[in-house]
């Protein structure tokens, strides 16, 4: 069976575009997802999320690859790791000034995505400093496992990423983004508004046992990628909708495999077909992270951690479509109160000037 027929299966009818390149790129999500999650269960990997997650997240965020991607995503998980390891380790004692320099840096991140030519730093490093502080201040996590694991799952989302766009190309170049230019005072606003939430949901993670409940953490800072208020809306609905997808799906899976879960060419083909609608969707958004990237990062982050069928499948997606959804809640109440208070002040009011 050729590309071209597979191509027609995948195709939406109607005023939906759906190119050759989309095509491509659903198929190189997939694929990466599947031998990530191959390779993360032959070594029983104890951080699982992060092979899985990592190549799912980059070959969906970004179609393309080059050296400037590899780069950045690389140079952020090392230097994450020498980062969270001299917060947890020497700042641990005093909260209060380790809170000070977690929000000092996710505004940092939050700046160079908001200008632009380093979003891929910034966004990696905002999503590998919320996990690994969450992981890293439980005294059962392994520091040198996790830190490791981290560098080995970003070295290898890089290179599945470098080996699909080779093995699948794009079949037309791609234009890239049309560059937005904002003011200062609107940087400012979005570097201190996403810091600012995000930084409470630290602080929430660290007061509270949530050690549970990753896809609440990554939900909560992953509406903060538009880095404004109503884009912090829309991203919400998106998520809720995306993770109550998958977990659906996901319970689908788990059921009809009960006794036969350990299987892996049983469970292949259906994470793949799992992926393929999640990633065909995603593609057909093009709004970054919207239903589709939060479906496919659910199933990553679910499949990631090992679920078994000797768990309570009912209740474990359940409970994180409601952990999920109380996350979102309480995270968007954050922003929009934030952003009140930012927008009372010239320097920090977020205005979008007329092009």
């Amino acid at each position: 069976m050729s590309i071209n027929t597979l191509a027609r299966v995948f195709t939406p009818h109607g005023n939906i575009v759906y190119t050759a390149n989309d095509f491509r790129q659903t198929l190189r999500i997939v694929f990466a997802g599947m031998i990530a999650l191959s390779i993360s269960s032959f070594y029983n990997t104890s951080y699982g999320v992060f092979y899985v997650v990592y190549p799912v997240m980059l070959l969906s965020l970004v179609p393309v690859f080059n050296r400037h991607v590899a780069k950045q995503f690389i140079f952020s998980a090392v230097i994450n790791c020498v980062e969270m390891v001299l917060i947890i380790g020497f700042l641990a004692k005093w909260p209060v000034i380790m809170t000070l320099v977690v929000f000092g840096l996710y505004v940092m991140r939050f700046r160079f995505m908001s200008k632009g030519p380093l979003f891929l730093f910034g966004s990696a490093g905002v999503v590998c400093q919320s996990t690994m502080l969450n992981f890293m201040s439980y005294p059962t996590s392994d520091w040198h496992t996790l830190i490791f694991s981290n560098i080995e799952a970003s070295v290898m989302a890089v290179m599945l990423s470098a080996l699909m766009n080779y093995l699948i190309p794009d079949v037309a170049p791609r234009n890239p983004p049309p560059r937005i230019e904002k003011s200062d005072a609107r940087v400012r606003h979005e570097s201190l508004l996403s810091g600012t939430v995000a930084t409470m949901i630290f602080v929430v993670f660290q007061l509270s046992d949530l050690s549970d409940s990753l896809s609440a953490l990554m939900a909560g800072v992953l509406i903060l990628f538009p880095m404004h208020y109503r884009g912090a809306v829309m991203s919400s609905i998106w998520r809720v909708v995306g993770v109550m997808l998958a977990c659906l799906y996901i319970l689908l899976v788990q059921l009809v495999l009960y006794n036969h879960s350990s299987h892996m060419l049983l469970m292949m083909p259906l994470i793949g077909l799992g992926l393929a609608f999640s990633a065909r969707l995603h593609v057909m958004e093009k709004v970054g992270a919207g239903v589709g990237f939060a479906s496919v990062t659910t199933i990553g982050i679910m499949f990631g951690q090992n679920l078994h069928p000797d768990t309570d499948l009912v209740f474990s997606d359940l409970y994180r479509i409601v952990s999920v959804t109380v996350a979102l809640l309480g995270t968007l109440t954050m922003v929009f109160l934030v952003h009140l208070i930012l927008n009372r002040f010239e320097a920090t009011r977020f205005v979008i000037e007329d092009q």
